[in-house]
């Protein structure tokens, strides 16, 4: 199950930081935004546990497959703060 919710975990970031550092590249941003923006949306795996707490209600989900996902998105919410914040203060000090 562990296995699971890491093979998750790095689908969902690497998901997240492709679709965002594509975009950025289309809308010219500065070197580092999209990276900031894609991990700032590893927030939004908090949502996913509504989500699947709804679809285990349904028994559209294993109990093991909503433990996966549950561990997927912690996870990935627990990452955000420790990667965005450097990524940050880079950002701060190249505009100075």
């Amino acid at each position: 199950m562990i296995g699971a919710a890491l093979l998750l975990l790095v689908a969902s970031v690497a998901g997240k930081l492709a679709g965002v550092h594509l975009a950025g590249r289309i809308l010219g941003w500065q070197k580092g935004e999209a990276g900031v923006i894609g991990w700032m949306l590893q927030t939004k795996a908090l949502i996913m546990i509504i989500f699947v707490n709804v679809l285990l209600d349904k028994q559209i989900i294993t109990p093991e497959a909503f433990t996966a996902l549950l561990l997927m998105a912690v996870m990935s919410t627990m990452l955000t703060m420790p990667i965005v914040r450097p990524r940050l203060r880079r950002l701060a000090s190249a505009e100075s």
